[in-house]
């Protein structure tokens, strides 16, 4: 894998610079733990609770779970719906048109009206539809479905902003650590220059190294002008993720023990949503299937009016009905073609899922991987430190006796000062290739090791 520069997620620093031997994917998790303001009331000062901060405070989160929400709310709305509708209703007609008929009745004539002035009608009752060829199911199946996929989106965000979080900490870390780094070289360095300027003036000491060492420090201090800019830029980015205004821990000092997580690739958010998605097409074929069937209705109610039943009684009367209705239609083959193409989705589905736990699977042993190579890199790292720092000794030791040149003591102390850098930089890029290798094992956030 090819490396490149955490600066790449931020902007253009020295500091950023420093952790140019992190792998790509792990520079997503230096981000995650600026909490801790500088300048003002610090929240946090680890990993773990800039992601709680991050957590509440972004706004694709709530607006997932909103979404989340309402396709709940919709789910069960459609499940509502296969149950009976419940029906109340009231009218009221009168017609103004007049037609008789006279009916002799045992030797007399009655006249009955043909027309009904006054019509009025109540009715309570129920409209069901007990079978409609399994497409209510289906529905429901899909709205349930459609649910768990927002719900997942909803946890597909969180892991997105836990690694930003923790990347923006990581990179605090990293600004923090080439601060401390240089302000150890420049302290060796004023120290020398010190004793460089009071031999001098005595005579024991050439101009020229005084001027070496001014150089050398002044160089220093230009670096962490740029280093303290890019902390700010640092947690200027962490507040905005959080919220807060807070301040990142030290950079650790000693190889991490860490227990990396196993591949639990069902538990990956790209998977469920494969898988759900798998069972939306399924729903769908269910769904076009069902034309295949007819529908059949019931309903019922019970009427209380004027003139009820019997018009020429003109009596109010409480009276029922009831029916039941079959419906089906032919459409020429097209619900043939429509479960085909279900089908072939379904296919085509299955064999994208195949391919994403592949890439998944390999992205992860990758991981790890690098993470075993950058341990044992560390390892090395460590002992060029010790040999930087013994040779810083001697180098100091012969110049104070003037038998090292100040360009010797400039070359070791700022060999030392890049070991350490390249020391404490690559433990940083252990925690993050670590909590990288979190988020691609599908170990839940709150598992994550991101306690400092």
């Amino acid at each position: 894998m090819s490396y490149t520069s955490v600066s790449k997620r931020g902007p253009d620093s020295r500091a950023a610079s420093t952790l140019c031997r992190i792998k790509p994917r792990h520079q997503l998790l230096l981000l995650a733990a600026l909490l801790a303001g500088v300048g003002g009331t610090a929240w946090s000062e680890t990993p773990r609770q800039a992601v709680l901060l991050a957590l509440s405070h972004d706004a694709t989160i709530g607006a997932a779970a909103a979404g989340a929400t309402a396709a709940g709310l919709q789910a069960e709305s459609v499940a509502r719906s296969a149950l009976p509708l419940l029906t109340l209703g009231a009218s009221y007609q009168y017609n103004s048109a007049t037609a008789d008929i006279s009916i002799p009745v045992g030797g007399q004539v009655q006249t009955v009206s043909l027309v009904q002035q006054n019509t009025i009608d109540t009715s309570a009752g129920v409209r069901w539809t007990p079978f409609a060829g399994f497409s209510r199911q289906a529905k429901i199946e899909l709205e349930r479905l459609s649910a768990l996929l927002a719900l997942n989106s909803v946890d597909a965000a969180r892991v997105k902003v836990a690694l930003a979080t923790v990347t923006a900490f990581r990179q605090a870390q990293a600004a923090q650590l080439q601060i401390d780094t240089l302000d150890s070289g420049r302290q060796r360095t004023q120290l020398q220059l010190d004793q460089a300027t009071a031999l001098e003036k005595q005579g024991m000491a050439k101009q020229v190294d005084v001027l070496s060492l001014t150089i050398a420090r002044l160089d220093y201090d230009q670096k962490l002008i740029a280093a303290r800019a890019t902390l700010e830029d640092a947690l200027a980015h962490l507040e905005s993720l959080t919220g807060k205004r807070v301040t990142a821990e030290h950079a650790p000092t000693e190889l991490p023990d860490t227990i990396l997580p196993s591949l639990d690739i069902d538990s990956l958010q790209q998977i469920k949503a494969l898988s759900i998605q798998r069972g939306e097409l399924a729903a769908g074929r269910k769904l076009a299937e069902a034309a295949y069937y007819p529908a059949i209705s019931v309903n019922g109610a019970l009427h209380y009016g004027l003139p009820g039943a019997n018009p020429i009684k003109n009596e109010w009367m409480l009276y029922g009905t009831a029916g039941i209705s079959l419906s089906w239609s032919y459409d020429w083959g097209g619900t043939a073609l429509a479960v085909s193409a279900a089908e072939r989705n379904l296919t085509r589905l299955a064999r994208n899922e195949s391919a994403t736990r592949d890439e998944l699977s390999l992205a992860y042993a990758k991981a790890v991987r690098d993470w075993h190579a950058m341990k044992d890199e560390a390892a090395v790292i460590a002992s060029q430190l010790e040999l930087s720092r013994s040779r810083m000794e001697i180098v100091k030791s012969q110049y104070d006796q003037g038998m090292a040149s100040t360009n010797d003591f400039n070359d070791a102390n700022l060999g030392l000062t890049q070991a350490e850098l390249r020391y404490r930089t690559q433990l940083l890029a252990l925690e993050l290739a670590a909590n990288q290798i979190d988020a691609l094992s599908g170990e839940p956030i709150d598992r994550w090791s991101i306690n400092k």
